[in-house]
């Protein structure tokens, strides 16, 4: 999160103040509740299926005996590029202005960017290779992002964000879940491995663009140095929002702290090879799904229904916080299990109700790209931060870089802040 410069801007070069777009009203209906939650998981499919098992995978397969450290740089460095491409793609989609609209020049550079990068990481022979596929990967995924992510803000009422919330939550799982299930099978090919998820996305994408309209939302023209100064804010004046981006922070830390590094877990600490794990991955996943599905559903509806948000949150960062403590102390893939279930039911919770929470607290609702583009970079910052600390936490107190227990313990930790900083929004219920 970046901090607004106090001074004042001159007059000369201040940027025109647009006429705040109004809240939507007109309620979405199925189909677009359909189409939007597909695009979503093409979208979360190029981001869970390497986060899980391809990068990880591909890293172990050029590096296995420094592959923690490693997974470490390759997943911080494009964490870092995303990070900086993310915000800058939000605001520079709020301002685009094309025959095809605002967004969908973003998805379709990204989808093609994304093809790109995938095949130099899939081709890759060393370290190195990887690396630079990777950032390219990261570039694409970012121009993805901000063609998408605006979507709740600038066309679900209130009323529904907590819906389709839940919709984008049980996505993602789904897409983790696949990912496992693809990555096992596809090991045999690496270039299916690396290009199945960004042709899932092509084609989710298109459907959602020739079916579903993009209003047309006019923003003043503007300059570049103004372009990035609207990059920042300052939370004084944004205190809610504020702190849903730091509970948001330290929710994906924590749960990267998994993510990152689960299917090393299962390997070493449990004894299974690459492709037994993903099987076994994908078996919880399959299972976790029903979880998933019913705590992001039923909270997200909830909250619609109660008008109430902050409960779900308190909720969620709980059970994450258990289920980590419970993973910690995990020496039987039983009690994997159960520690994984308890982390997914959490998530889909959290995931649900904290973007309509967020999407109810967007400041300028015209320049939604903007806003939730800040909102995501509290993941993206959560990818970058993880692994280093992540990779540290591992190496603590221990010789064979396998210290998982103090890694989920902190995370445990970590996962009750956003339950904490939740106490204090006090734009929502």
């Amino acid at each position: 999160m970046t901090i607004e410069n106090e001074s004042p801007i001159p007059a000369a070069v201040a940027p025109v103040a647009p006429p705040a777009a109004p809240e939507p009203e007109k309620k979405v209906g199925g189909l677009f509740l359909t189409l939007f939650g597909l695009v979503n998981f093409g979208l979360y499919l190029t981001v869970m299926m390497p986060a899980l098992f391809s990068l990880p995978y591909k890293v172990g397969v050029l590096a296995p005996d420094d592959k923690v450290a490693l997974l470490g740089v390759v997943a911080t460095v494009g964490a870092v590029v995303g990070l900086i491409a993310g915000p800058v793609a939000g605001v520079l989609s709020d301002r685009t202005r094309t025959r095809i609209g605002r967004r969908r020049p973003w998805l379709i550079g990204g989808v093609v960017v994304l093809a790109l990068g995938s095949t130099l990481v899939a081709l890759s022979d060393s370290i190195p290779a990887l690396l630079v596929g990777w950032i390219v990967v990261s570039l694409g995924g970012a121009a993805s992002a901000a063609a998408i992510t605006p979507i709740v803000a600038e066309r679900v009422p209130e009323a529904q964000r907590g819906t389709v919330g839940a919709i984008v939550g049980v996505a993602t799982q789904l897409s983790g879940v696949l990912g496992y299930t693809l990555g096992s099978a596809l090991t045999g090919s690496m270039l299916l491995l690396f290009l199945v998820p960004v042709i899932a996305l092509a084609v989710f994408g298109v459907v959602y663009m020739v079916v579903v309209r993009e209003p047309i939302v006019e923003l003043p023209r503007t300059t570049v140095a103004q372009t990035f100064r609207s990059l920042v804010f300052n939370p004084a004046r944004h205190p809610d929002f504020a702190l849903v981006w730091v509970g948001k922070l330290f929710m994906q830390i924590a749960l990267a702290f998994l993510t990152t590094y689960q299917l090393y877990f299962v390997i070493d600490r449990l004894g299974f090879t690459a492709e037994e794990a993903g099987g076994k991955l994908a078996l919880v996943g399959g299972i976790g799904i029903l979880v998933t599905m019913t705590f992001a559903v039923v909270s997200g509806m909830l909250s619609d229904k109660l008008r109430r948000r902050k409960i779900f949150i308190y909720l969620a960062s709980a059970l994450t916080a258990v289920g980590l403590v419970l993973m910690s102390f995990t020496d039987g893939f039983g009690l994997f299990i159960a520690a994984v279930l308890f982390i997914l039911g959490a998530a889909g919770m959290f995931g649900s109700v904290d973007v309509a929470m967020a999407s109810d607290l967007v400041p300028e609702r015209d320049q939604a790209g903007r806003w939730m583009s800040i909102y995501n970079l509290a993941a993206t910052l959560s990818t970058a931060l993880a692994p280093v600390f992540g990779a540290a936490l591992l190496v603590l107190g221990s010789s064979d870089s396998t210290n998982y227990t103090a890694l989920f313990l902190v995370g445990a930790g970590l996962a009750l802040i956003p339950g904490i900083a939740a106490a204090f929004v006090k734009g929502v219920r």
